[in-house]
């Protein structure tokens, strides 16, 4: 299990994201207004979702806590996947938004050059995302949470569109005031593909993705060296929320009576769940090794 300072930090760290991202949002946009910089706005907006996303993080990781029940025999885990895809969609509309208005600045000429400040705006929102980004990442990984992990990239994203926003401006006041709108359309580009790949990955976990190979080899080597366990027929794995849920097919030695077979079954799935935290249910699927047959032909 996560250490408990770790479920702490968990619990808090969509709050503190919340009150973060809503300053930070004010703070840009109105900024942005008074420098004449169309890319801080639209950075502004940007992190205005992001309030948005953690207010989501927060119900579907509420209900993502619920225990199984009669209608949800695997529990809520899958809610949390249904936040991130949420938060991503929303984030598609808004980087078309963006660039539309950018495309539309140019066009008509409705762009001057920003003050100073708004480079200055730029450069907080880059520290105030890169923290909140370091604290959603370590909480999400601690607890496995896709929830926490989707809001920690989005202040990632949102850091790095500072960044762009950094050099727009600078260019705006130091070659072309144009350069402000391109930054703008910088920007919602950045969003529509970071956004994108995080929607697949969301996408995924509702479909019952399996885990990594990486980690589903793992798996097998861990079922290969038990004793008793004669082959392996199949490991099938999939991630309900922040737990793992595994489906394993053995091969036992066919003179073992019931009771010995479920034996070396239930060995298995005490030795997979004490080896991970992460892993919340085994189902361990029994089959007798029949002499010149090979598991999982």
């Amino acid at each position: 299990m996560p250490e408990e300072k770790c479920i702490r930090c968990a619990r808090r760290t969509p709050w503190y994201c919340l009150v973060g991202n809503g300053v930070l949002s004010a703070f840009q946009i109105i900024v942005g207004i008074i420098s004449g910089s169309s890319a801080l706005v639209a950075d502004g907006s940007h992190t205005f979702t992001d309030v948005i996303g953690t207010v989501s993080v927060l119900v579907s990781r509420a209900i993502s806590a619920h225990p199984p029940d009669d209608e949800h025999s695997y529990g809520h885990g899958k809610v949390e996947f249904m936040s991130s895809a949420f938060v991503y969609i929303i984030l598609i509309f808004l980087s078309a938004a963006i660039f539309a208005g950018g495309v539309l600045m140019i066009w008509h000429h409705r762009y001057r050059k920003p003050e100073a400040i708004a480079l200055l705006a730029s450069c907080v929102s880059i520290l105030v995302n890169g923290l909140m980004y370091k604290l959603g990442l370590c909480a999400g990984k601690r607890t496995n949470s896709p929830a926490l992990l989707a809001n920690a990239f989005e202040n990632r994203a949102d850091a790095m569109s500072a960044v762009a926003v950094v050099l727009g401006v600078s260019a705006s006041v130091l070659i072309n005031p144009i350069f402000d709108p391109l930054a703008a359309m910088l920007v919602g580009v950045h969003i529509f593909l970071n956004a994108v790949k995080q929607l697949r990955k969301s996408a995924g976990g509702l479909i019952d993705r399996s885990l990594p190979p990486e980690i589903v080899q793992r798996i097998r080597g861990v079922v290969e060296e038990q004793h008793g366990i004669e082959g392996v027929d199949f490991v099938k794995t999939r991630q309900t929320g922040a737990k793992y849920w595994l489906d394993i097919g053995i091969r036992v030695d066919g003179k073992l009576n019931v009771c010995e077979a479920e034996a070396v079954a239930a060995s298995l799935r005490g030795e997979l769940m004490r080896r991970s935290e992460k892993i919340d249910s085994v189902e361990v699927f029994v089959a007798p090794q029949v002499l010149g047959e090979v598991p999982g032909g």
